[in-house]
């Protein structure tokens, strides 16, 4: 493109000795609302949107942005429109100031009505019109450094939106060309950074993961849905349900089960409106849509079944077993499995073409990431319904290959904390290094969450416990469950906040002293190379074996499902930052066996956007499951 830059347009906008009117019909993002602020009055329909969304992107808004909206509605309100990066609504819009005028109709009745306001404007001084010419108003300097410490939490480790606030300030206290330097200084840096790199990187991976290339099959009709069991996940994945407008069937066999369960979806929707995110009659029109039973017949019409129960292969196989007799042929039979083989539990059914994975994360009303799960019976047909579903639930979804832990519980289940753990680190020095590179919670902390007790009573049983030589295990031998019964690798208080508990590290450096480690100290670097580059590594072993079907796919689950920090851009896109045969020379001084994809990689000179590199593993996902399909 040629031409003058958006910057330079929008000032002689703003110049004309003409009155300029925006009219506004539809989304006006970005550089669309930074002309409109250009103009000297804006016109909207009432379909309208308004936003300037660049921090999404790691990036601030770079044609004045940051300088005239601040004038015109002040400092404090423009940090949150900016930094939040959500668009307003026309009505909204007008009530803050950025519109200067909403109606009804379409694009023909906006144009014309701004023709005829512009019309009544040829006397008015238009000098007072033109943003450039007036300061922002900020409460007080105090008020946007408490707007900084706030976005400091809500956004931590995001460089764009403390840049945004650097520029807000500056038009708060500079005239409008000083500020517009201070706006170009911020944009560069971030324009040059990493993380604006990361999350534009993520912007495109989210929508590419809906893509499967090869599909042509249309989804099913996706009107009810069935829902097996009743516990937190069961009720998540009904309230996703409900509120996309589908009939949902509750069912668990255990009546007291099945009321514990309606109440928590009773109580969850209460605090919405508590919190009015929801208001009473939506909640009214929502819990109308969920029926509660516990007889198998009631799902016999539904569209799709998602069963949720605990992890079990027996009980899963019965239940698909029934399923396969009570539900009307051409019904989606999707497990939540966690980790469970999806064709074992298609083998109870004589239908395996309609069985698919379907992995909420838990929260299931609140995590994004569904991955669907296809098995190598599993139908296109199937697998567009699947796809269709997450859609229609709002839902991130990636579809991924059935093998232990999918994706993102695969990958993440390798990290290098029981490594660290048992080298003479302890667990507040592993999360401090984990959260310092963007983690919502170090994974002590996490395992304090998640409760220690599911695995170490697992392994108890199994007769294959190790107190004296595993961390975990003598944590889970001390009655240490983590944050359900306060005391797990940190102690908690009736506020559940943790601290270090001297009793815990106690247990962790008698387990060193038995098993000969010292005390250690390590850089934080280099926590974040022996946590994370095993993932890494992972990642790439899921590529070669054909159960992803791209890089950036992995990186989605990991950064819906695992929180992984979104402007990190997810392990693959920072094995990408690091350079690939750092990466490779990392893994092998680990003492790990590197993926023969990472290899042949770094022996190619093979970047994970490389056409090569994204031909090799589209041809190894294809060969997988094109062979798998055949054989039905």
């Amino acid at each position: 493109m040629s031409g003058p830059p958006l910057p330079m347009v929008i000032d002689a906008l703003e110049a004309s000795g003409k009155p300029v009117v925006a009219a506004i019909d539809g989304v006006a993002l970005g550089g669309g609302c930074e002309v409109a602020l250009g103009c000297h009055w804006r016109l909207a329909s009432a379909r309208s949107q308004v936003g300037l969304p660049e921090v999404n992107l790691g990036l601030l808004p770079g044609a004045g942005g940051t300088q005239r909206l601040p004038r015109l509605i002040g400092a404090d309100p423009s940090v949150d429109f900016m930094c939040r990066g959500a668009p307003v609504k026309a009505a909204q819009a007008l009530k803050v100031g950025i519109f200067d005028q909403v109606l009804e109709g379409d694009n023909a009745a906006v144009v014309q009505a701004a023709v005829n306001f512009a019309a009544r404007q040829l006397s008015v001084d238009l000098a007072t019109r033109r943003l450039c010419n007036g300061k922002a108003k900020a409460t007080s300097s105090d008020a946007l450094d408490a707007k900084r410490k706030e976005y400091m939490k809500l956004r931590a480790g995001e460089a764009a939106p403390q840049a945004i606030i650097t520029c807000i300030e500056a038009a708060a206290s500079k005239d409008f060309r000083d500020g517009m330097n201070v706006e170009g200084t911020e944009f560069g840096k971030l324009f040059r950074g990493s993380q604006s790199k990361a999350l534009q990187y993520m912007f495109f991976a989210e929508r590419q993961c809906f893509k499967i290339p090869g599909l042509e099959s249309k989804p099913k009709p996706l009107n009810s849905a069935g829902i097996i069991g009743a516990g937190l996940m069961g009720g998540g994945i009904a309230m996703c349900c409900a509120e996309a407008g589908m009939k949902v069937v509750v069912l668990d066999v255990d009546q007291k089960n099945l009321e514990r369960g309606m109440s928590v979806i009773q109580k969850n929707y209460a605090r919405s409106v508590e919190r009015k995110s929801k208001s009473q009659e939506q909640v009214d029109k929502l819990l109308a849509n969920i029926t509660a039973s516990t007889s198998y017949d009631s799902l016999s019409q539904c569209d799709i079944v998602v069963e949720a129960v605990y992890e079990n292969m027996d009980l899963k196989k019965k239940i698909f077993a029934t399923l396969d007799q009570v539900c009307k042929p051409g019904s989606i039979l999707a497990s939540n499995t966690s980790y469970l083989n999806i064709d074992e539990i298609a083998s109870a059914t004589k239908r395996p073409q309609d069985v698919i994975g379907c992995h909420f994360f838990s929260p299931a009303n609140v995590m994004r990431l569904l991955e669907n799960v296809r098995g190598p019976r599993t139908s296109p047909e199937t697998i567009a319904t699947a796809m269709a579903f997450g859609s229609k639930l709002k839902k991130v979804t990636c579809l991924v290959g059935n093998c232990g832990g999918f994706i993102a519980n695969r990958v993440m289940g390798v990290s290098g904390f029981p490594y660290l753990l048992h080298k003479g680190l302890l667990p507040h020095e592993i999360d401090e290094a984990a959260e310092a590179y963007g983690m919502r919670m170090g994974p002590a902390r996490m395992n304090d969450l998640v409760g220690i007790d599911l695995f170490g009573r697992e392994r108890a049983k199994a007769g294959i416990a190790q107190p004296e030589k595993n961390v975990f295990d003598a944590i889970y031998k001390a009655e240490r469950f983590g944050q359900k019964n306060g005391k797990g690798f940190y102690k908690y208080d009736e506020k559940r906040r943790n601290s270090r508990d001297p009793d815990a590290e106690a247990i962790i450096q008698q387990v060193w002293q038995n098993i000969g480690v010292q005390k250690q100290s390590m850089e934080k670097e280099d926590v974040i190379d022996m946590l994370y580059l095993p993932v890494v590594n992972e990642g790439f072993k899921c590529l070669e074996e054909g159960m992803a079907i791209r890089p950036s796919d992995i990186d989605v689950c990991c950064v819906f499902g695992y929180n992984w920090p979104r402007y990190r851009g997810g392990p693959m896109q920072w094995a990408s930052a690091v350079g690939l045969p750092k990466v490779l020379s990392k893994v092998e001084a680990m003492g790990l066996k590197p993926s023969e994809l990472l290899q042949e990689c770094v022996k190619n000179n093979w970047r994970l956007n490389s056409k090569e590199f994204l031909a090799r593993t589209s041809a190894t996902w294809n060969a997988k499951w094109s062979t798998a399909t055949s054989k039905m």
